[in-house]
C-alpha cells in the first residue's frame, strides 16, 4: 500500500517538460549541423597512434557503443521512465529507478568512454565538436553515476522512512523533499545535456559515414 497523500513527490521541473526536452535536442541539432561546416584541429588526432585495434574494428565498436548508448539514453528518457511514472505506484517505481539507474550510467559511462577511446580510427568523423560534445556527455554521465543519482536515492528512501514514521508533515520531511528536488532536477538536466551531446556527435557521424559513400 503506498501511504502517499494527494500532494505530489517532487513538482516536475521547467526542463523535464517535453518542449523543453524537444528545444534542446532541437537546439544540439542545429548546433551539431552548423558545426559540421567549420573543422577544428582535434585534439585526440595525436593519440591515434596508440590506438592498437585495426581502423575497420575500431570504428565497428565506436558504432555499436554509440548506438548503444543513444538508444539506451533515448529510450529510458523519453520510453521507460515516463511509462513506469504513470502507471507504477509511487514506491515501487522508486525502488525500481534505484536499481536501474546505476546499471544505466554504468552502461552509458562505458559506452562514451570506449567511443572516445575509438574515434582516432574514423578521420571523417574526429572533429572537435565531437571530441567536446563527447567529453561533456562523459562528464556529465559520470557525474550522475558517482554522485546526482546515490545522493537523490539515499535522500528517497530516508522520505520513505519519515512518511512510514508518520512524519510527512515535519521540518525533516520538507528539508528532505527540498533536496529530493534540486538533486532530481540537476540529475535530469545533466543526462539532458548527455544526451543533446549525443546528437551532436551522431550528426559528425552521419556525415562522416555520407563522406564516405560518397567516394
Amino acid at each position: 500500500e503506498d501511504s502517499s497523500s494527494d500532494k505530489p513527490f517532487i513538482r516536475p521541473a521547467l526542463h523535464n517538460s517535453p518542449f523543453f526536452r524537444s528545444l534542446a535536442i532541437l537546439y544540439a541539432l542545429l548546433f551539431a549541423i552548423y558545426q559540421s561546416s567549420s573543422a577544428t584541429a582535434p585534439t585526440l588526432h595525436k593519440l591515434g597512434k596508440y590506438l592498437i585495434l585495426p581502423p575497420n574494428v575500431a570504428a565497428t565498436v565506436h558504432l555499436l557503443s554509440f548506438s548503444t548508448w543513444f538508444g539506451t539514453v533515448v529510450y529510458t528518457t523519453f520510453v521507460t521512465g515516463i511509462t513506469m511514472f504513470k502507471n507504477l505506484p509511487r514506491r515501487v517505481f522508486g525502488t525500481l529507478q534505484s536499481k536501474l539507474f546505476p546499471l544505466y550510467f554504468k552502461l552509458c559511462s562505458l559506452m562514451i568512454g570506449v567511443q572516445i577511446l575509438t574515434l582516432t580510427a574514423m578521420p571523417d568523423v574526429l572533429s572537435k565538436t565531437s571530441e567536446v560534445s563527447l567529453f561533456i556527455a562523459f562528464v556529465t554521465t559520470l557525474l550522475n553515476l558517482l554522485y546526482l543519482e546515490p545522493k537523490s536515492t539515499r535522500v528517497m528512501f530516508d522520505r520513505y522512512s519519515l512518511e512510514d514514521d508518520g512524519k510527512r508533515e515535519t521540518e525533516e520531511y520538507s528539508k528532505l523533499a527540498k533536496n529530493f528536488g534540486k538533486l532530481h532536477g540537476i540529475s535530469s538536466l545533466t543526462n539532458l545535456v548527455s544526451l543533446c551531446g549525443g546528437v551532436v556527435h551522431g550528426v559528425r557521424l552521419a556525415s562522416g559515414l555520407a563522406g564516405g559513400l560518397a567516394v
